[in-house]
This record gives structure tokens, C-alpha cells and sequence, in this order.
């Protein structure tokens, strides 16, 4: 019998997923920004990061199907070492996109690869339907390294400026060696050659809409990603500084909401029964409503608990969601799958994040493009929703 890899994998995945959110810049990165750049500057480095990211998505993709997913996720660590250390010693709006040039490269490369190298670990050892115990175990190590960084990262700046950047970067570099002792799953896999990378690519984004079912939940995720993942990447930190709090103050803030949201989300998946398939694809669209569409309005503390909802979304994503798109793909397309899937996630991303510049410079700042967040909510999420619901 083949000895099982998936313990080894699972293992370095919730130590890597750890140092990997040990983010300490979260709670200063705006603040930081404004200190070098302009507002639409600072807004046009988010979106110009994801821009890079979507654009090398599918070919990182399909190089982590075709040459290995493990060498792929050491290369993304390795390169996101030196963005963290970029990103301090930048001086101007030049310098900041060379790193965030770096950013987006290094966030491609392990997009898709290190999902795709966990599940089919687990499918090689005929474990496929722990993917999602896996999931929200990896989220309890993601999400207390993201409390830590949060509520450190503040302080940490306070101290001095440089120390939150370079702890960035060591923990990536940690990554960096820990990933080497992933084992590569045995999967189908093809010769690589410029013409199979290029037929990869187009099977790996067929493969999202291969029927209309996959289409659904495809589109689903997208909406729902894009618009989740500009606000916990973005938008939430900037809401915080827009309802007023300090650099510690906001630190703390999100730390706490963080770890209220993991013990929250841990206890719903004990209970199976409350979030079943179908409530699962109800859940989203429900909470991102409540979560934005009041957000012209908020101000000071009762602004908390709409950015709480909108980080529960975000998290959530990625454990209820993530389980049922992996179903869909097939283990010789899955990371150039879900790599297509975060470069569709990307391309919303980039427009948000671009067209927000202006609106938060002209038009009541964050609290305006929360409420915009909520009607695209519902002229995208909701309807999806409801033709998900009528197939299962």
C-alpha cells in the first residue's frame, strides 16, 4: 500500500497558513500609504497588485498542473519575501509598484496551486470528504495568525516603522523552507510543452463551465469572491480608518472581531445540520446585504458590527464555498481552475478597486462604496443564488 501523504501536506498547510497571515502591515498599510502617495495613488496600488496577480494567474496555474504545485508554492513565498521587504524601502509611487508588481506575481503562484496540492492529497488517500474539516482547521491557524498580526502590527509601528514590514518578511521566507517538504500528489499529468501549457490553460477555464451546473456555482463564487475579497484585502481597513479609529485602536479592533468570527464560524460547522448545501449558498447573499447596503450611514462604533459582517463573508467564503467548486473540477485541471477562478476574482477586484478612488475622494468616502457594494450584491449574488437553489 502507498504510504498516505495527506497528514504531511495538511500539516505544513496550517503552519504555512499561519505565518502567512501574520500580516502585521493590516492595521497601518492606509496609513502608511498616505504618508508617501495620494488617495488615488494608494487606490490605483491595490488595483494595479490584482491586475498582475489575474494576469499571471492561469499560466501559474497551469505550470503549478503541468510542473508541480509544490514548486510553484516555494517560488510564491520566495518572491513574496522580497515584496514585504520592497514595500518598506519604497519611497515613491515608482518604487511602490515594482513591489506590488512582486506582490501580485507571488500571490499568482500560490493562487490555486496550494488548494489544489491539499485536495488532491486528500483524494489520493481516499480522504476527499475531510477537505472540508481540513478547511476549517487550516482557517483556525489562519485566523489566529490574522488576530496576532492585527493586534501586534499597530504597536509594532508605533515602536518602529521597518519592524512590521521585515517580521512580514521572515515569516514568508519560514514559508519558504517549510513548503519544500510538501510531497506532489499523483495525478494524470502531460509533458510539458508550449503547446500542452496552452491547451492546459483552455481545459483548466472550460473546466469552470463545463456544465450548467459548474457554470452556476462558478459564476457564484466569482461574485461573491470579488466582492468579499476587496473589502478584507481593502476596503474594511479603510472603514475603520474612516470611522476614526487610531493605528492601535484599529489593530485591536480587527483582532477581536477576527477571533469572535473564528469561534463563531468553528461552532456552525460542528453543526452540520444548520449549514447544508442549500443554506450555504442562501448565507451569502443574506449576510452581504446586512453587511453593506447601510453603509453610507455609519459612523464611529456603530459602523463594527457591518465590517464584522462583511469579514464573516469574507472567511466564510473560503470554508463553505471552497468545498463545493473543488467538487466541480476535475484533479488534472484543479489549480488552473481555481487559479482562472481568483483571476475572474481579480478582474472584479481591479475595477472595484479603481473606480473607488474617485468615489472615496468625491462622494463620502468608504461608507458610499459599502452601500454601492450592497446593490451589487443584489444584482449579482442574489439572482445566482436563486438559480443555485432551484438545482439542488
Amino acid at each position: 500500500m502507498k504510504k498516505e501523504i495527506s497528514p504531511r501536506n495538511t500539516l505544513i498547510y496550517f503552519f504555512t497558513s499561519f505565518f502567512d497571515s501574520m500580516v502585521f502591515i493590516i492595521p497601518i498599510i492606509i496609513v502608511y500609504l498616505q504618508g508617501k502617495v495620494t488617495v488615488a495613488q494608494v487606490s490605483f496600488l491595490f488595483a494595479f497588485r490584482y491586475f498582475i496577480q489575474l494576469i499571471a494567474e492561469l499560466p501559474t496555474g497551469a505550470l503549478a498542473d503541468i510542473l508541480g504545485k509544490r514548486l510553484t508554492i516555494i517560488l510564491g513565498f520566495f518572491i513574496n519575501t522580497f515584496y514585504f521587504l520592497l514595500l518598506f524601502f519604497s519611497q515613491n509611487f515608482y518604487h511602490f509598484l515594482i513591489a506590488y508588481f512582486m506582490g501580485g506575481i507571488g500571490d499568482s503562484l500560490l493562487s490555486g496551486s496550494t488548494d489544489a496540492l491539499v485536495y488532491d492529497s486528500l483524494k489520493q488517500d481516499k480522504k476527499e470528504r475531510n477537505y472540508s474539516k481540513v478547511l476549517v482547521k487550516q482557517n483556525i491557524f489562519f485566523q489566529i495568525g490574522l488576530i496576532t498580526g492585527t493586534i501586534s502590527g499597530g504597536f509594532l509601528y508605533t515602536i518602529t516603522p521597518w519592524l512590521p514590514f521585515i517580521i512580514c518578511g521572515f515569516f514568508q521566507l519560514v514559508n519558504t523552507c517549510l513548503s519544500f517538504f510538501y510531497i506532489e500528489p499523483i495525478v494524470d499529468t502531460v509533458k510539458f510543452t508550449l503547446k500542452n501549457y496552452i491547451n492546459q490553460i483552455k481545459l483548466g477555464v472550460k473546466e469552470l463551465f463545463k456544465s450548467y451546473h459548474s457554470s452556476l456555482v462558478s459564476w457564484y463564487y466569482i461574485a461573491v469572491g470579488g466582492i468579499t475579497w476587496t473589502c478584507a484585502m481593502f476596503f474594511n481597513s479603510y472603514m475603520l480608518v474612516d470611522l476614526g479609529f487610531s493605528n492601535q485602536v484599529r489593530g485591536v479592533i480587527d483582532g477581536l472581531l477576527r477571533l469572535i468570527i473564528i469561534l463563531l464560524i468553528n461552532f456552525v460547522v460542528k453543526n452540520e445540520k444548520i449549514f447544508t448545501k442549500r443554506n450555504s449558498f442562501l448565507f451569502f447573499p443574506i449576510m452581504m446585504i446586512i453587511a453593506f447596503l447601510p453603509g453610507r450611514w455609519l459612523y464611529g462604533v456603530i459602523g463594527i458590527p457591518f465590517v464584522a459582517f462583511s469579514m464573516i463573508s469574507a472567511t466564510a467564503r473560503f470554508i463553505f464555498l471552497n468545498k463545493y467548486t473543488n467538487e466541480e473540477y476535475d484533479s488534472r485541471y484543479r489549480a488552473t481552475a481555481l487559479s482562472a477562478l481568483s483571476m475572474f476574482i481579480g478582474i472584479i477586484y481591479v475595477v472595484i478597486i479603481t473606480l473607488s478612488g474617485p468615489i472615496i475622494a468625491n462622494f463620502g468616502g468608504m461608507r458610499t462604496m459599502y452601500t454601492l457594494l450592497g446593490i451589487l450584491t443584489i444584482v449579482t449574488v442574489v439572482p445566482l443564488a436563486r438559480k443555485i437553489i432551484k438545482t439542488i
